[in-house]
């Protein structure tokens, strides 16, 4: 079974070309996919995989880029 997980931010982010190849990689080692928009004014995002590489993935992706407050 897989889940769904989708969310946006407006935060400044940096560096789009190599945070782009650093999310690419790291999905595909964790089998999580879907699709994420990066801007210069913020991420956009849904994704979808197992419930712990989901997990893992969102974690990941609150401590590299954003202050994602999940509901």
């Amino acid at each position: 079974m897989f889940d769904v997980f989708g969310f946006y931010k407006f935060e400044k982010i940096k560096s789009l070309k190599k945070n782009k190849s650093f999310l690419q990689n790291y999905l595909f080692k964790k089998n999580v996919r879907g699709t994420i928009i990066l801007a210069p004014e913020g991420i956009n995002a849904t994704i979808s995989g197992k419930a712990i590489d989901l997990k893992i993935t969102i974690n990941k992706i609150k401590k590299k880029f954003l202050n994602i407050r999940i509901i």
